[in-house]
């Protein structure tokens, strides 16, 4: 009897604690959670002056994750070697991890757009920027503006703007090689932007419609739309910039015979009205035609009979 009145607490106490258990999972029914994260803590603080570190560690109320993170943080100025950004599944603490030597006396501004959700709802913490300067001040100025597109209705989202600074050895050429020392993205079919945290200057404003997304203006692929004349900051001025796709100048690729009856030539550029001539010796029975294919810049040439020859010289004109 005694053993049995011993076991009798134990079964108790176990059912308690099992109910106990059950009360923390998750309620069936109940309103939907639509409340975004919540920021505790930031180390360094957010808008901290004379950064020197590497690391920063920003601590929410809930878990979070981070979604397409790639294609939504901006960070501006860019950096040369992207930083190590985590979680890569969930955590309640968002960490950067900066790999690139840091400018003197500069504001960098973190926008991750869209991509931190809640780990349960997907709830968005939308544009959320981590700011901080490795001078004794923020930079505040500001510049806003609007993307249009030459051929389209509405300009393709996103679109980069950029500002690149006017220094002392500043040239246009600067767009093909070098990093903007600001950038942004259009948020919408509106085409608007805004360029924060800016410091005063003189700079090139210009928006490209990238393909390889390398902050660089690649001509054969981007289209671009530009101010002509620098602008000085601060400004209480808004641009507009127009995209169009620059026409390459026409080139001719070196020839390649394909087939015994079917030659090709790449080219780069416009080629509205081009005429093939072969100007070795050719049979009396001899015809040809050229195809243009648009897709691939390429000169597709024909021709029967085959031409019994290690060269054929063409005149393209």
């Amino acid at each position: 009897m005694k053993h049995r009145l011993l076991y009798i607490p134990i079964a108790f106490l176990f059912i308690l604690s099992f109910v106990d258990c059950a009360k923390k999972g998750t309620p069936s029914g109940g309103p939907r959670d639509t409340i975004p994260p919540i920021i505790v803590r930031s180390s360094p603080e957010n808008y901290s002056t004379n950064f020197t570190g590497d690391e920063i560690e920003i601590r929410f109320d809930e878990y979070i994750k981070l979604k397409d993170l790639t294609k939504e943080l901006i960070i501006s100025p860019p950096m040369k070697y992207t930083p190590i950004i985590t979680p890569l599944n969930t955590s309640k603490t968002l960490k950067i991890k900066l790999i690139d030597t840091l400018k003197p006396n500069t504001t960098y501004s973190f926008n991750f757009g869209k991509s931190i959700v809640d780990n349960n709802e997907g709830n968005q913490f939308e544009y959320f920027k981590y700011i901080f300067s490795t001078g004794s001040y923020i930079d505040s100025l500001k510049l806003s503006g609007k993307v249009k597109d030459a051929q389209l209705i509405a300009p393709e989202i996103p679109t980069t703007v950029m500002l690149y600074e006017a220094g002392e050895t500043f040239n246009d050429s600067l767009v093909f090689t070098e990093k903007p020392t600001y950038i942004t993205v259009t948020k919408d079919s509106t085409g608007t932007f805004e360029l924060t945290n800016l410091k005063e200057g003189n700079y090139l404003l210009l928006a490209l419609k990238e393909k390889n997304n390398d902050y660089t203006f690649q001509p054969k692929n981007d289209k671009i739309g530009f101010v002509k004349q620098l602008i000085t900051l601060p400004t209480d001025s808004s641009y507009t910039l127009t995209l169009f796709k620059e026409i390459s100048d026409y080139k001719l690729a070196r020839p390649s015979q394909v087939g015994k009856n079917h030659i090709v030539f790449g080219y780069e550029g416009r080629a509205d009205s081009l005429d093939i001539e072969l100007l070795s010796e050719k049979p009396e029975d001899y015809i040809s035609t050229v195809f243009k294919d648009e897709k691939t810049d390429t000169l597709h040439y024909w021709f029967k009979p085959a031409v019994e020859t290690d060269s054929l010289i063409f005149k393209v004109t």
